[in-house]
């Protein structure tokens, strides 16, 4: 066996930890601060506390709140020409994996000239320099960008959702304080926790999985099946909250390491044509792709399922993978997560351009079975 696996993210945990930055910034002599959060989150009070905690400090601090959900090319070079004139010396990403895959765009393009069209996938420039130091608060436990080197844009052009990857994206500081989740809606709760559980599972069955990224994947799983309920239904529940971040960053370190699968590949081709939550996509996607990938890895598969708590003793290898179905369509009708195409302004007529896309995926290699096109139809036609 042979692989390599990385951490460069230090990650600093725990309840009002984001307020505690201010030493951390000090001690790094950091003095101007461009903080980047969305509009609806900057109202919050966990944010207003977070921020006025930073401007009565000795910082100059710019905050900027004009982006969007699933960030598009021009939100994002109009955001890294704000923060150029801003002359800061260090992004702070207050918010879930849209601001964050901001955030890591536009610290790249400060050091590296043009738009960020030209650095995506198949673009015709490379990242050559350091990005500019980026420190990241997630509001929300799904994304796992918070230890990632992808930043994925809308190409709206092309209608379709590419990523810029490159270890100098990597943000250097994580702060995971369960206190700056609480005000994250219910759906929202819900449907990042079923990305996190995408992202581990994905990772566990990939073509490139390790013993080191199997061991992060499968405490992910088991943390998810054990506190989604609760973060959802109890949503001020510091513990469930806390224990679904360490699980959301844990996914990410894992996928960020063995790759990710058909989930990701039919999600993100979907997203680039409708304008669909990242979570919702993969939560209703997950048990179709698991029905078709469940035959390249029957053991871990039936080992998913006792990590979510089914009891599968006395079942067979095959009997017991198919109980991990069974159990995500329940966690996602328990969480009220859309389940039909529908639902989400998603029509048969986009399923060619959405199975393009999803063949053009660059990790779908790593999907335990090759995928040929009539699969990925069969898995959208299950949906409809």
């Amino acid at each position: 066996m042979e692989f390599t696996f990385k951490m460069p993210t230090k990650i600093i945990f725990g309840v009002n930890s984001a307020l505690k930055l201010n030493s951390l910034l000090k001690e790094l002599n950091f003095k101007r601060i461009f903080v980047v959060s969305g509009k609806s989150f900057e109202k919050t009070d966990c944010f207003k506390i977070f921020i006025s905690n930073l401007m009565d400090k000795d910082f100059d601090v710019t905050l900027f709140t004009d982006i969007i959900p699933e960030p598009t090319v021009k939100v994002v070079d109009r955001a890294a020409e704000v923060l150029k004139s801003s002359c800061s010396d260090v992004v702070i990403a207050v918010g879930g994996g849209s601001t964050i895959d901001i955030c890591k765009a536009i610290c790249m393009l400060k050091n590296n000239e043009g738009s960020v069209k030209e650095y995506l996938f198949n673009g015709n420039k490379t990242v050559e320099n350091k990005s500019l130091p980026l420190i990241v608060v997630p509001t929300t436990a799904g994304s796992g960008s918070e230890v990632t080197a992808a930043s994925v844009i809308s190409d709206e052009e092309n209608n379709i959702k590419l990523s810029v990857t490159h270890n100098y994206l990597i943000p250097e500081i994580a702060v995971l304080d369960p206190a700056m989740q609480t005000s994250m809606p219910q759906l929202v709760t819900a449907s990042t926790g079923m990305d996190a559980l995408t992202h581990a599972i994905e990772a566990y069955v990939s073509k490139n999985a390790s013993i080191i990224s199997d061991t992060y994947a499968e405490k992910s799983i088991e943390l998810i099946g054990k506190n989604i309920y609760t973060a959802v239904f109890t949503p001020d529940n510091l513990e469930a909250r806390g224990k679904m971040a360490v699980a959301s960053t844990l996914a990410a370190v894992a996928f960020a390491n063995a790759g990710l699968g058909a989930v990701h590949g039919i999600s993100q081709a979907m997203g680039g044509i409708v304008h669909i939550p990242h979570g919702v996509a993969n939560s209703m996607l997950l048990p179709a792709v698991i029905k078709k990938n469940m035959v390249g890895n029957l053991e871990k598969f039936y080992r998913i399922a006792k990590l979510l708590g089914e009891k599968v003793e006395g079942l067979t290898v095959r009997e017991g993978a198919l109980k991990t179905i069974e159990r995500i369509r329940e966690m996602a009708l328990d969480l009220k997560i859309p389940g039909k195409l529908s639902e989400v302004n998603v029509k048969k007529e986009m399923f060619p351009q959405i199975v393009k896309g999803t063949m053009e995926y660059r990790l779908l290699p790593l999907n335990p079975i090759k995928l040929e096109e009539k699969d990925v139809y069969e898995i959208l036609n299950v949906l409809v």
